[in-house]
């Protein structure tokens, strides 16, 4: 799927719009955050207002200049998500802020966009100089200490925050591979196992009807039924394509991260605590950390 950071124009009126709509009702019913405040801090249907008005060219008022890019799915001409960059600190943001104010909107979630659109900023930070970033999330926000995390963010502090909340600081690093960093292989299944490393995956690619048979052979051993050579076709648990019966439609694992939306179980909060997905990873370092790092 085919993600890139755009500056907005007239063009994405409609889309912005659609999107921050939304955005606002979820946080009026769920009570979510405003992050990135820089989107939410005028009415998009004064377009031509709310685009001169948002970003801040030079400092003012105890704000630095910034910019902000939109997440754009090309494939489906849809916006997922925007970040606001500070292109430096004061002792404000130094504080609390950061360089990165980033989000997701609220039917994009649970499905790596957050990690993307994290390492597309990075991007964007080491164009502008910065190679030291600072983030800031709530404690109890996982989901976006994860995005941090998996782009290289090192927790720095835990502290009280103004409104009596544990906050996060983290540290990114951009050593100049920063912003060759790929999101994560797809070819890693929501379990955290490798399908390239799968005999199911490796008979399939190679055409190999022996390797099929060996596996079907073992595979019932293993499981007290019958699988026949032909069964074992696979071209990855979250990639298009073929799968096996037991992958398709009867695994736990798979099945419930289809269902919330997540794009590996790294994504679930109650990942350290699945009793199903302990199955794999309880004898598996390598799943493990694969869910952890992605």
């Amino acid at each position: 799927m085919p993600l890139k950071l755009i500056k907005l124009t007239k063009k994405y009126e409609k889309q912005l719009c659609e999107m921050i709509d939304e955005w606002r009702l979820d946080q009026e019913i769920n009570h979510t955050n405003h992050s990135p405040w820089a989107i939410f801090k005028n009415d998009p249907r004064d377009f031509d207002f709310y685009l001169e008005a948002l970003e801040l060219k030079e400092a003012k008022d105890g704000k630095v200049p910034d910019s902000v890019f939109f997440l754009l799915d090309e494939e489906r001409d849809r916006l997922l998500g925007a970040v606001n960059i500070r292109h430096y600190l004061n002792d404000r943001l130094l504080r609390d802020g950061g360089h990165i104010g980033d989000g997701v909107r609220p039917s994009e979630r649970r499905k790596g966009y957050g990690t993307e659109l994290v390492r597309l900023a990075l991007i964007e930070c080491k164009k502008l100089g910065i190679d030291s970033v600072l983030m800031f999330c709530d404690k109890n926000n996982v989901a976006s200490a994860k995005t941090i995390v998996r782009n290289g963010g090192v927790l720095e502090e835990e502290f009280i925050n103004e409104d009596g909340e544990i906050e996060q600081k983290y540290r990114i690093d951009l050593d100049g591979k920063q912003s060759e960093a790929r999101p994560m292989r797809k070819m890693i299944a929501y379990c955290g196992l490798d399908c390239e490393k799968c005999d199911a995956y490796l008979a399939t690619k190679n055409n190999d009807d022996a390797l099929r048979e060996k596996t079907a052979k073992l595979w019932s051993e293993l499981n007290g039924i019958t699988i026949l050579p032909e069964q074992i076709n696979c071209e990855g648990c979250r990639m298009d394509g073929v799968k096996t019966v037991f992958c398709d439609k009867l695994c736990g694992i798979r099945q419930c991260g289809l269902k919330k939306g997540f794009e590996t179980c790294g994504d679930c909060p109650d990942m350290e605590t699945c009793e199903t997905l302990s199955m794999v990873t309880a004898n598996n370092d390598e799943a493990k950390e694969n869910l952890r790092r992605k």
